[in-house]
């Protein structure tokens, strides 16, 4: 029963894309202006949502309110038009039946397209019902605009009466009761006080939403002004229900809230403006009116056209994730981009064990990774004193490199293997076999890595091999352009030798500072640049193997030694046009739907990586259909071209191994696969069905003297997304983990839920030892509590964001068994730093232990038990 009421609820606030339950419950009120319609309205929701339950219809969007909405108009529509009676009970029966059957239809069919159906279904129910009851004896016209008082009456007697006299007598501005009557049109009303409930609601829900409104009013009241056509009795409907929806639709629901978005919602009004004249002359000769058509066919044009481009623009992102608030979906992208980029990359891993010297990275004035191939890595392996050889180095096996094991990055197929390469002396290289021995594998579609310089006759492979992640694919070796052993690795988006490169992170290593000892050859092996040999006196510069070796090439010859490879003919930019908004990641009992599955309330859906595709490749991968492995998964989020900076510290770096998460190693640091911290990742594994008992021992946010214990499981949603949910409070945490880090991702649901302290105590935690003495993360604006603040940053959000909430984990030292993770959560604004929660989770013996929090200056501490204990 509880969800029924919610679904119907939530029809309301779909309306305006909203689930705010407290904007639908004075949207409700707003509908009562007129009693009979308010409850003409209601019946109609209840009974869409009824029937779609019945029917077997997806419940998550029947919860939604994405069947019901337009149930809703019509119910609010037939009543403002006709007199109460059978007749009309019956018209709207069937006009709300007709609507939730066109809601399902058209969600579907628009929905594969990425398109949101909006309120299509509404006016063709109403262009179907309305020449039918022109032919009803039984149905006469209302005259509720006439004697409206009469209802009034009929409903509260003569104390109602007076107050809506007193309501509807208000003498408001001429400007602002036309921009609260434009509003209440929405609901099908015509009334001031009933737009005020609007606004305030609006204003409540989201602020963003709200300056929108105002925005799209005052565009189109400036277009009246200069065209003479000021806005009469019969022009408030238009003004609130095509020219205000068409501008929050494309200024900050389906488009990611910014400057630029703005600007598209005010240029919406023109639109809209020649959308409205034409329409009402084509469908006045056919007897129809407009109704919201200008809104929908608007809206539908500029999201269909935004969808179909080529290179989207940074300013105009189409909303990835539909969290139904402007903010919340400005908020969550801004922080998404940062912290969850990694998403958009099938995980690779270093291919090799222990510790390496990356010698050369990207783009770092290297001498050998230049051009269309400097998106590569070299590795060696370096002593205590930086150098890559034990004794004279003058044979292959005096380098630490030379025979270890080179490992497969992660799971594919074996695209091409050579190895018949003979390996070079020290000093000297192979310029007509240029890469050496190599293996290339197939990861993904589009997505290859290269593996060269191979010890001869060292692949245990063939291709059409399946490989794992980790399995052995040869030995180091020196073959090819290699004057001493070494690994170059590189990623790739065609299956030849010697492709060019792709920009692409490893998923986490450890890295530490670079030595200062030059790294290469000892120098009385060093080769001049006509190919004689040093001597052993010879007072040379710090060069390495790989300086030399390049001044054997002529200026601007590739490292391929003249020519072009097949990967030449390969573009590596050419962007997919941008999937649209309509993805949703919404807790259990609102929806978890994406664009290419079941159809979201606004359009079809989509994961972030296709057409029902997961980030690791199940089925389709990620990478389909495009160019490059990047251009699907980046226009999903705006990001225009494949980001070649990925994060790695240059210059000065502790000397302490540091974990970097979807990474580019730097030119001298020393990288190796982190170590798992095994209890760590056992109390955090949190598979789906594991159910956890929590129980407080005193807490400022429940401070009644009796403890309840709450019931926290792990469900997955239809695309795999693993959440915590809470059984009393419904609060849900979805998080994510890796071989390398545990962190969370959203959080819907009341802040005053465990779950919620639990979420940003736990926001990211290093799953690897050692341990890093410090992680930070961004938190999202979200987090505010603060209303005026936070008010304040709405307001400004689409332009500038001057609060910073921010997450700092630092573990206390282990004491045995017990392992300790204390972490803040802060938001800093002006200069000034406030705590929201400071958090000390214990972990023993592998499994959660406890919680104490320090929130709004008290102290509560929650233990945790397996469910059933």
């Amino acid at each position: 029963m509880k969800s029924f009421l919610h679904a119907v609820l939530h029809s309301y606030s779909l309306l305006f894309f909203s689930q705010h339950r407290g904007f639908a419950l004075l949207l409700l009120l707003a509908t009562f202006a007129q009693p009979w319609a308010g409850l003409a309205g209601l019946g109609a929701a209840a009974l869409a949502v009824g029937t779609a339950r019945l029917a077997g219809f997806n419940q998550e969007l029947t919860d939604l309110g994405a069947y019901s909405f337009n149930a809703l108009l019509v119910g609010l529509c037939l009543s403002a038009l006709y007199q109460p009676g059978w007749g009309l009970l019956g018209l709207i029966g069937v006009g709300a039946l007709l609507a939730l059957l066109l809601s399902v239809a058209l969600g579907g069919w628009l929905g594969g397209r990425g398109l949101p159906p909006l309120s299509l279904p509404f006016v063709a129910v109403l262009w179907l019902l309305l020449p039918v009851a022109a032919r009803l004896p039984q149905l006469g016209l209302s005259e509720r605009g006439i004697y409206w008082l009469n209802d009034v009456y009929a409903l509260g007697g003569a104390p109602l009466v007076s107050a809506a006299r007193w309501v509807g007598e208000w003498a408001w501005p001429p400007l602002l009761g036309t921009y609260l009557r434009a509003l209440s049109s929405v609901l099908l009303q015509d009334s001031a006080a009933a737009g005020l409930l609007v606004a305030l609601g609006l204003l409540w829900h989201s602020r963003i939403a709200f300056t929108l409104s105002g925005l799209a009013f005052g565009g189109a009241y400036g277009l009246a002004l200069l065209t003479g056509t000021l806005p009469g009795e019969s022009e408030t409907y238009n003004l609130g229900a095509n020219y205000i929806m068409t501008a929050l639709a494309v200024g900050g629901v389906f488009v990611i809230p910014s400057a630029g978005s703005y600007a598209l919602a005010l240029g919406s009004v023109p639109l809209t403006a020649v959308l409205l004249a034409g329409l009402s002359t084509l469908l006045g000769r056919a007897g129809l009116s407009v109704f919201s058509l200008p809104f929908c066919l608007g809206a539908l044009l500029v999201l269909y056209a935004l969808l179909l481009r080529e290179r989207p623009r940074p300013g105009l992102v189409l909303t990835p994730v539909q969290r139904y608030s402007p903010e919340r979906n400005l908020y969550a992208y801004h922080t998404d981009r940062i912290r969850l980029q990694h998403q958009l990359y099938l995980p690779l891993t270093l291919p090799f064990l222990g510790e390496w010297r990356c010698s050369q990275g990207y783009d770092d004035a290297n001498p050998t990774h230049q051009g269309d191939w400097g998106q590569a890595l070299d590795f060696v392996i370096t002593d205590a004193d930086g150098r890559t050889y034990a004794g004279a180095g003058l044979t292959l096996t005096d380098y630490y490199a030379y025979n270890k094991p080179v490992l497969a990055p992660a799971d594919g197929v074996v695209e091409e293997v050579v190895q018949h390469i003979e390996n070079n002396p020290i000093g000297e290289v192979n310029l007509r076999q240029n890469w050496g021995n190599t293996v290339v594998l197939r990861h993904a579609p589009g997505l290859y890595t290269q593996l060269s310089h191979l010890r001869p006759h060292s692949v245990p492979l063939k291709p059409g091999d399946a490989v794992r992640r980790g399995d052995l694919v040869g030995y180091c070796g020196s073959s090819g352009r290699s004057p001493e052993p070494h690994l170059h690795f590189q990623v790739q988006a065609t299956p030849f030798v010697g492709s060019r490169t792709l920009a692409y992170p490893l998923a986490y290593f450890l890295a530490k500072a670079a030595s200062a000892t030059p790294v290469g050859l000892p120098k009385r092996h060093l080769a001049s640049p006509n190919g004689t040999w040093h001597s052993p006196n010879a007072i040379l510069a710090p060069e390495t193997a790989f300086d030399i070796a390049e001044t054997l090439f002529e200026p601007g010859q590739t490292p391929l030694g003249g020519g072009k490879t097949p990967s030449d003919l390969a573009q590596t930019a050419l962007d997919r046009p941008q999937t649209p908004f309509g993805i949703t990641k919404t807790p259990p009992d609102f929806t978890k739907t994406s664009l290419g599955g079941s159809q979201t309330p606004f359009g079809g859906s989509q994961t972030p990586f296709g057409e029902d595709k997961t980030p690791l490749g199940g089925g389709k991968t990620p990478f389909e259909r495009s160019k490059t492995p990047f251009d699907h998964a980046l226009t999903l989020l705006g990001i225009i071209e494949p980001p070649l900076g990925f994060p790695s510290a240059h210059g000065a770096r502790p000397a302490t191994p540091q974990l970097r998460h979807f990474a580019v190693p730097a030119a001298g640091d020393a990288v190796s696969p982190p170590t798992p911290n095994r209890p760590l990742s056992q109390a955090l594994r949190l598979s789906p069905g594991t159910v956890l008992q929590v129980q407080q021992t005193h807490s400022p946010i429940h401070p009644s003297t009796h403890s309840p214990i709450e019931s926290w499981e792990v469900f997955t949603d239809a695309y795999n997304l693993r959440y915590l949910r809470c059984q009393r409070t419904g609060a849900v945490a979805y998080f994510e983990s890796d071989d390398a880090v545990f962190y969370c991702i959203a959080y819907y649901g009341p802040e005053t839920a465990w779950l919620y302290a639990f979420y940003l105590a736990a926001y990211r935690v290093p799953l690897i030892q050692p341990t890093p003495a410090e992680t930070r993360d961004v938190l999202p604006l979200s987090v505010l509590r603060n209303p005026l603040l936070k008010a304040a940053q709405d307001l400004l959000a689409p332009f500038h964001r001057f609060v910073q909430p921010t997450f700092c984990l630092r573990p206390a030292p282990p004491e045995g068994r017990r392992q300790c993770l204390r972490s803040r959560a802060t938001v800093r604004a002006f200069g000034r730093e406030q705590l929201l929660q400071a958090a000390e989770l214990q972990i023993h013996d592998g499994r959660l232990a406890s919680l104490r929090l320090t929130r709004n200056g008290a102290e509560c501490t929650l233990t945790f038990s397996p469910g059933g204990a």
